[in-house]
Parts: C-alpha cells; sequence; structure tokens
C-alpha cells in the first residue's frame, strides 16, 4: 500500500520532484507513482546533475510535454 498521501484530487500534467540525499529509492517510486496516478502526464525526478523522466508507461528518454529539455543539468555559477 501505499504510504504517502495527498490532499490533492488532481494533479497538475507535470510534477517536478528534486530528489535529495536523504530521499530513498522506495520513497521516490511511491511519489512518481502517487502523481501519475492522480493524473500526472509525466513525473521529472531531478538530482544534482540528471532528469529522469517519467510517464505512465515507465522511464522514458525524454520529455513529451517539453521535448528540448535537457536530461543533464550543467550548473555554472561562477560570475
Amino acid at each position: 500500500k501505499n504510504k504517502l498521501e495527498t490532499p490533492y484530487k488532481v494533479a497538475p500534467e507535470l510534477c517536478v520532484e528534486v530528489v535529495s540525499p536523504s530521499n530513498s529509492r522506495a520513497e521516490m517510486v511511491q511519489k512518481r507513482d502517487l502523481y501519475l496516478a492522480k493524473g500526472a502526464q509525466e513525473v521529472w525526478l531531478c538530482s544534482e546533475e540528471r532528469v529522469t523522466f517519467f510517464n505512465h508507461y515507465g522511464e522514458v528518454t525524454s520529455s513529451d510535454l517539453f521535448p528540448d529539455f535537457p536530461n543533464v543539468l550543467k550548473l555554472d555559477l561562477s560570475d
């Protein structure tokens, strides 16, 4: 049974979750599944450098909603 609950009846089309070191893989799977069950078309899991895209068929290589969004994030914080 899914331990996560939400007061929202419907999820937005796109749900983006930032994965922190304290998040377990099981927790991220539960969140992803909950968002999709509540109507999200896509779920993005963002780690420090990578974005993993999911839809109702599972993991996909890119976003259908935003096909130009990269799956590798390069942050340059220098001035």
